[in-house]
């Protein structure tokens, strides 16, 4: 009844004897009536009986109606609000009919004596502004996507033909949002992530979270993961980037991610963390917690940066994996630490300067070269030695030494690590994250935008699979052997292999004493060939093998240019299987993954259901696009929506079991009294302040002033230390009680304040590094003399 006549309201005028089945619809009436004249609209009273509580009678007036109280307090007021109210007498008042049991209009007034609204304004009234359901759903929708208010509510406008159309404003659009990050923080941070969590268990029962609780029960440190990080894990695995960051979210708790990369060299995420410090006992609780929500998997290598309570839990927990520090941080340690030889040499008179440059590298090329070119242990151990003559401060430089074996290439011969060399891919996620995110995000905020950077990057691989299966691979030369490879391998995967493949038809090879042996060289398409480094290469035609020495199939996947002549030679015109690395194929992702409650997990349980909303959205918005313009034709979609609607919610209705979500039970879902007494663990957060902060340069600097100032100020201090000095005592006695309080907590999750450590910016250090790991030249082991120079 409501709905039928809501498209008529605004032809009737108010008139005495008008009838309405109850009061919610005279109300309906009477705010129609409103918008369509231009006047805001108020309801007056409402005289219910007492017995039942039915409404007998009630008034509604025009919002200008009486005048408004005078406040006692007004003499005070500097600025006054605005004066609304003049007495308007338009009203419109109901009595309920006994007999028939609806409502009569028994008065009407409809004269004003004040301004009315425009019509291009009349949307702006109070009374006319609402955000309906499906309207509160697009908002939503497009705050998830990262869409601003602004930019949200001027498409909806669009939608509609102007914002006249639309029936709430950009302010509404706001409390609306702001209304939702309440109601989703009713039961507070702790609550409402807890409430979260038992949400995406609801949806998926895969999804997977851990908390480390303190002694008093206080959620210390989080670990989340879904149903995709575990089949990507299952899948990839193999090597993995571990990586703090801070500034990410209201309580500066440092956030751990995981990441690795797919067979399109992708970036895959497989888990993220909240912690409350980076000690290493949180450091254990995590990767304990990372390994038992993947089955227990090891990875075969695992880089992180050079913190000492990471690397002794890594050393702990990932017992089966090789552990790599990050090159990128320790070039960033270089360049503070030996920095100081380069700013001597730069005191140098230009001519000798400029001869030295000459003759010999900067130390800071000389480290570079140690790090990424040197692949004999003794040419290394010769250059390095070279190396500490030049340091002015050879501290670091002994330090960094001790643990070669993780950073060295030398080292580094027989390692697996599929072309990663540092914890960039978990640099350029933060880097994304940080882009989107904004340090006084709530937790459920920054769960949600963390949600949505990793769907970014989750669609970067669907591109490259799209792409992959579009493009014919380019192939170079028709063999059977880059045939295969083309319909094996991903196109990026493929590159690579058709470059070694290339090279090894420039190899030259000498046979040795025992059969099946070779020293391979590869050379140069140059006038004047030069020849690389040999390396000794063994076949067996039997087995269909052949081992380099040089090991890039050890450490890559990829079979090498050196192992490639050498099937050559042996007949062998086909990638043996052996050698088919499938996480570098085009069916990585096939099989089946359980989670460690035995379960076979699906990634998206809701893929089917909003395949049918995009096939019936795109069919509801093709009908009301061409019907909206013909009368009739609205008509008869409005009829025929009304039958089917009815039809649905019976159907529905009837059976609740066949449409309503199943929920799954898991010992991982919160009980509901837990909610709102869970408590995140407090970080003594430092207060911001204008002053900047000093960096390493900063502090290596001696200023001549300071010492004369001290001299200055040494008098005028020495009065008033005795009178500090009782103060002094007083401080001593607070600080010992404070180290009695954080003792206490210390007994569960140790707490420790650690701010960001100070770092050279991602800006001046990534091209230089990009342009050294490169995909090729991780494959060829070259590095140009211009990249080194650059360090």
């Amino acid at each position: 009844m409501e709905e039928k006549r809501d498209g008529f309201f605004s032809l009737f005028l108010p008139q005495v004897g008008m009838e309405f089945s109850n009061t919610d619809e005279a109300w309906m009436f009477w705010v129609s009536y409103g918008g369509q004249k231009g006047f805001e609209v108020r309801k007056r009273y409402s005289n219910k009986r007492k017995s039942d509580g039915t409404i007998t009678s009630c008034r509604f007036v025009c919002a200008n109606e009486g005048h408004r109280l005078n406040d006692k307090r007004d003499h005070l007021i500097k600025c006054p609000r605005a004066e609304t109210r003049t007495d308007c007498q338009v009203r419109m008042g109901l009595v309920l009919d006994r007999e028939k049991g609806n409502y009569k209009v028994s008065e009407v007034i409809l004269e004003h004596n004040h301004t009315l609204q425009l019509p291009e304004t009349s949307h702006l009234l109070v009374s006319q502004r609402k955000i309906s359901e499906i309207q509160g759903f697009e908002i939503e929708t497009a705050d998830d996507a990262g869409i601003g208010p602004k930019a949200a509510h001027e498409l909806a406008s669009i939608q509609v033909g102007g914002s006249v159309n639309l029936s709430y404003t950009l302010r509404d659009h706001k409390n609306y949002l702001r209304a939702k990050r309440q109601r989703e923080m009713a039961y507070g941070q702790a609550g409402s992530m807890l409430m979260y969590f038992r949400e995406k268990i609801a949806e998926n029962p895969s999804f997977q979270y851990a908390l480390q609780m303190d002694r008093e029960e206080q959620i210390a440190n989080i670990f989340w993961v879904d149903a995709k990080m575990l089949t990507d894990y299952a899948h990839f695995g193999d090597v993995v980037s571990f990586d703090t960051t801070f500034g990410t979210n209201k309580e500066s708790r440092p956030f751990g991610v995981f990441v690795g990369f797919n067979h399109f060299r992708e970036t895959v995420v497989f888990g993220a963390a909240l912690m409350y410090d980076e000690t290493f006992e949180s450091f254990r609780w995590l990767f304990e917690t990372f390994l038992k929500a993947h089955n227990s998997k090891q990875p075969k290598t695992i880089y992180t940066d050079q913190d000492a309570a990471m690397g002794k839990a890594v050393k702990e927990v990932f017992l089966e994996a090789w552990h790599g520090l990050c090159t990128f941080h320790i070039m960033q340690n270089a360049v503070k630490n030996l920095a100081e030889a380069d700013d001597e040499e730069s005191c140098t008179p230009p001519k000798r300067k400029a001869e030295d440059s000459k003759e010999e590298p900067s130390i800071l090329a000389d480290f570079s070269a140690c790090m990424y070119e040197y692949e004999d242990e003794a040419t290394f151990q010769e250059a390095f030695n070279i190396m500490r003559t030049k340091a002015s401060k050879q501290t670091w430089l002994d330090s960094i030494y001790k643990v070669k074996e993780k950073w060295a290439e030398c080292y580094m011969t027989n390692v697996y690590t599929l072309g990663m060399r540092s914890t960039q891919l978990s640099e350029s996620l933060n880097s994304d994250l940080k882009r989107h995110f904004k340090s006084d995000f709530d937790i459920i905020r920054f769960l949600k935008h963390f949600e949505r950077v990793v769907e970014y990057k989750r669609n970067n691989e669907l591109q490259a699979e799209f792409e992959s299966r579009k493009k014919l691979p380019r192939l170079k030369m028709r063999t059977h052997m880059l045939i295969q490879a083309s319909k094996l391998y991903t196109p990026i995967i493929f590159e690579a292999f058709q470059c070694e493949y290339e090279r090894s038809m420039a190899a030259y090879t000498t046979p040795l004493e025992d059969k099946n042996e070779y020293l391979v060289a590869i050379g140069s398409l140059d006038e004047n060939p030069t020849l690389e480094k040999e390396y000794k290469v063994t076949g067996n035609p039997t087995d269909q093998t052949s081992t380099c020495s040089c090991g890039q199939f050890n450490r890559i996947g990829i079979l090498c240019a050196h192992a490639l002549k050498v099937l050559d030679l042996m007949n062998i015109k086909s990638i043996p299987e052996q050698y088919i690395l499938k996480r570098w194929t085009r069916e990585a992702r096939s099989g089946i993954v359980q989670d460690n409650q035995g379960r076979n997990i699906v990634e998206d349980p809701k893929l089917d259901t909003m395949l049918c909303y995009k096939d019936m959205t795109r069919k509801f918005l093709n009908l009301v696009h061409r019907a909206a313009s013909h009368p009739r034709c609205v008509l008869l979609v409005n009829n025929a929506l009304d039958m089917v609607s009815k039809q649905v919610e019976e159907e529905i209705t009837g059976f609740p079991s066949a449409m309503e979500p199943i929920n799954v039970p898991t010992n991982d879902s919160p009980p509901i009294n837990l909610l709102s007494t869970a408590s995140l663990k407090k970080k003594d957060i430092e207060t911001k302040t204008s002053r900047r902060q000093r960096n390493w340069l900063d502090k290596r600097r001696k200023f001549a002033k300071k010492g004369g100032k001290e001299k200055e100020n040494g008098s005028k201090k020495g009065g008033k230390k005795k009178e500090n000095g009782s103060k002094e005592q007083q401080t001593v006695k607070k600080g010992g009680k404070k180290k009695e309080k954080e003792g206490a907590v210390q007994e569960t999750v140790a707490v420790q304040n650690i701010s960001p450590s100070i770092s050279l910016p991602m800006e001046e250090m990534s091209e230089q590094y990009m342009a050294i790991n490169t995909f090729s030249q991780i494959l060829t082991g070259t590095v140009t003399d211009d990249v080194i120079a650059d360090f």
